[in-house]
């Protein structure tokens, strides 16, 4: 028996303030936008295949266009298990009925609860919140509903084909909105939805619109980075469902199929480096997630002495996971190889490209960045211990023709250190770089060290005295509740780069399995459209901040609770509010129920969550800061203060300490560089075929203070995208001789 399901599971739409144009969310790790018609159908270069991609962010009059989640069924059944793209036209089954798919009905549920949750105080609340957890807006007490924006759900069909989450309620719902005369902003929808020729459906958020309804001298006002009462913003997320209608051969009438579970779509703010990805992704996060806590892979990640023969885990049998978690030692499978180019190159890649949105990093990558690619050199880091391009480079090093890479890490470290030697040395294979691989992965910052900036005090044991990298903000260098001053990548991604600095990892490129050219290394990531659901539900989530989560991008640390996740890349869903109000059994037999699309009068949305039920509209985005722009302003860079390991902030005015004052080291320290970058180089202008460049700081005119953030919620779509420069030759991609060519820039002050 075929199901069907939506893909992708998490659908990411971002805001922008065109009012009519818009592109389709990129699908690939890193990826331009694919540019549609208004209609929303794709559109297509000369072959009729290739996705037309962006190439610029805005519409006629300079406003920043909007990104639209799009979504499609899939069906999964003996012909594809691995699951394809369903068509109009295809044969389905379901319900004892078998016949044609003649159209796809959707409906979406969005909304708002950001005014009514609980204040953010960085990792408060990811293990619960106390009983006396203060909520936003605690000053109103009566009808506290009013706080939650929800526009209701909203159906689109053959014979209507778009629909707006707006204050009308378009006749049939009684909507709950802020007041009209908010300040700045007035916010009247929450953005809306369409369906495209081939029964595709895409959602659209809002206008990036935030608005206070308090007034009165000094209003509206702005106090602080992520609770601000009064406050509203047009970010959104909720469920989105599918139905299938087919023509029934068997009965000659219409019968219809819902699909097995709901995806969901999240509206955040505009990715303004869409070709950077994160230093940690929210996919990476997910996969992470996934295989720790779901056993979606153990072979992978298992039960020690199972690798041989890996448990079988359904992670819909509660009882037998929650037995794998807890019966025996759960570990990495040590035997595992990654592959360089797939697994290993792609994180490694990213520091590198760091270094064109952040001028600040000169400060703070000296422990890599020696060379015109840093240390981060493909050829180098690719060679496979005994492998015969190890013996040749060996060979040529013991001739004198080839530099040893300790002598050039020992001067690259700053400091005497040289690192031990990786069972491949002990096993006498050559390998020329392993020293090199190790003091990278010996930079790493390891589990239990988000609170080190360096290890000064520990001589001996991996790099001394060297910033541990990476070198970004973590989920709380805020407070001295829970601290969390500096990011590290996932348990996973240190496993991987663990085997990899072992000599445990093969290229790919030498066993003949990556022909390069096509394939780049500095353009590392798959460009090809996702052919199945979960390579759609992971390349989407890739382009999706993983941390650090304080509050995060387009949402917070509650991604990564498994309790709210039905399985990989689909959250729980509360299917009162979900699922069509008529269910496709009454509307098959034809008996029709009466629906009242009123029942949020007397039955709101929570104010709370509910794990076991499932989510509502509103309960991922109501985590983050509101209003958004807020967050947003302030997430460049922070002062981190790095005297004490566990201490965030020193107080010596109490006791007029000078010593203490004196001895105070504070680093500053980047938030989310390809999010929001601090620093980019702007094409000033072109002679003869040469630009000119100019490096500027990015946000120019918005002051990186709580008073600054006022003046994001109406500068923000003046900012600048930075992208791939298309000045530069192609050629720059495959040659780690990069020099002084700025690969990143902004080119939009030509462009308005």
């Amino acid at each position: 028996m075929a199901t069907y399901k939506i893909h992708p599971g998490i659908g990411i739409a971002r805001l922008g303030n065109s009012d009519t144009d818009f592109y389709i969310a990129p699908e690939t790790p890193a990826g331009l936008p694919q540019a549609c018609e208004p209609t929303g159908n794709p559109r297509f270069g000369p072959d009729g295949v290739t996705p037309m991609l962006v190439s610029t962010f805005r519409d006629a009059e300079g406003r920043i266009k909007r990104q639209a989640a799009r979504f499609q069924v899939f069906v999964y059944d003996d012909q594809s298990p691995a699951g394809r793209p369903l068509k109009i036209g295809d044969r389905i089954e379901g319900g004892g009925n078998e016949g044609t798919l003649t159209e796809i009905q959707w409906q979406v549920y969005v909304a708002n609860k950001k005014a009514c949750w609980y204040e953010f105080q960085q990792t408060v609340g990811e293990h619960g919140y106390p009983p006396d957890a203060p909520r936003r807006n605690a000053d109103v007490v009566d009808q506290r509903s009013r706080l939650i924006i929800d526009p209701g759900p909203r159906i689109v069909t053959n014979a209507k084909r778009r629909a707006f989450f707006d204050r009308s309620g378009e006749g049939s719902y009684a909507t709950t909105f802020p007041p009209a005369d908010l300040a700045p902003h007035a916010i009247d929808t929450l953005g809306e939805m369409m369906m495209d020729d081939a029964g595709r459906l895409l959602v659209l958020g809002g206008h990036g619109r935030s608005g206070s309804e308090k007034t009165g001298p000094g209003e509206p006002h702005i106090r602080q980075y992520a609770n601000n009462d009064g406050w509203y913003d047009d970010t959104s997320d909720g469920p989105v469902m599918a139905r299938l209608v087919m023509f029934a051969e068997n009965v000659q009438r219409t019968r219809y199929i819902d699909v097995e579970y709901p995806a969901w779509v999240i509206v955040g703010y505009p990715r303004y480096v869409p070709q950077m990805l994160d230093m940690v992704t929210m996919d990476e996060v997910l996969h992470d997630l996934f295989l720790q806590q779901f056993a979606t892979d153990t072979a992978l990640y298992g039960r020690l002495g199972s690798f041989d023969n890996p448990d079988p885990i359904d992670f819909r049998d509660e009882a037998l996971l929650r037995q794998w978690r807890d019966g025996g030692r759960l570990t990495w499978n040590t035997d595992y190889k990654p592959l360089f180019y797939r697994d290993v190159w792609p994180i490694l890649y990213r520091p590198d490209q760091f270094r064109f949105v952040c001028d600040i990093l000169a400060q703070s990558n000296y422990p890599h960045d020696q060379e015109q690619r840093g240390l981060f050199d493909p050829a180098k880091l690719s060679i496979v211990p005994g492998s015969k391009a190890a013996q040749d480079i060996v060979a040529q090093q013991d001739a004198g023709k080839e530099p040893s890479v300790e002598r050039k890490i020992e001067f690259a470290s700053l400091a005497r250190y040289t690192p031990a030697p990786a069972a491949a040395a002990q096993a006498g294979l050559a390998d020329p770089y392993g020293p090199l691989r190790r003091y990278l992965f010996g930079l790493l910052r390891l589990p239990g060290e988000e609170n080190e900036f360096k290890l000064e005090d520990k001589v001996s044991s991996r790099i001394h005295n060297l910033p541990l990298m990476p070198l970004l903000c973590g989920d709380n260098p805020l407070s001295n509740v829970a601290p969390s001053k500096f990011l590290r990548l996932t348990d996973y991604m240190l496993f991987i780069l663990r085997q990899w600095a072992e000599g445990c990892f093969i290229n790919e490129i030498d066993e003949g399995w990556l022909k390069k050219p096509p394939y780049t290394p500095y353009l590392p990531y798959p460009a090809t459209p996702p052919k199945t659901g979960r390579a759609l539900d992971s390349g989407v989530m890739s382009n999706v901040l993983g941390g650090a989560f304080c509050p995060g991008g387009e949402a917070c640390w509650i991604m990564r609770n498994p309790s709210i996740y039905w399985e990989p890349y689909r959250f729980k869903a509360d299917r009162s509010l979900s699922d069509f109000l008529e269910s496709a059994a009454q509307q098959n037999t034809g008996t029709g129920v009466d629906v009242d699309y009123t029942f949020n009068v007397e039955n709101p949305l929570s104010q709370d969550s509910d794990f076991v039920t499932g989510l509502q509209p509103g309960d991922l985005t109501k985590y983050s800061a509101v209003p958004w722009q807020s967050d947003f302003n302030e997430c460049t860079t922070n002062p981190n203060d790095v005297t004490y390991a566990d201490w965030n902030v020193n107080y010596p005015d109490s006791e007029n300490d000078e010593d203490l004052h004196k001895d105070t080291k504070v680093w500053t320290t980047l938030w989310w560089p390809a999010h929001r970058p601090l620093q980019y180089a702007e094409v000033t202008s072109v002679a003869n075929g040469a630009p000119n460049y100019v490096w500027t700081n990015w946000s120019k005119g918005v002051p990186q203070t709580h008073a600054g953030d006022l003046k994001m919620v109406t500068e923000w779509a003046k900012l600048g995208f930075v992208i791939r420069n298309p000045l530069l030759p192609a050629s720059v991609y495959d040659s780690a001789a990069t020099g002084q060519d700025f690969i990143y820039v902004s080119i939009e002050t030509q462009q308005r």
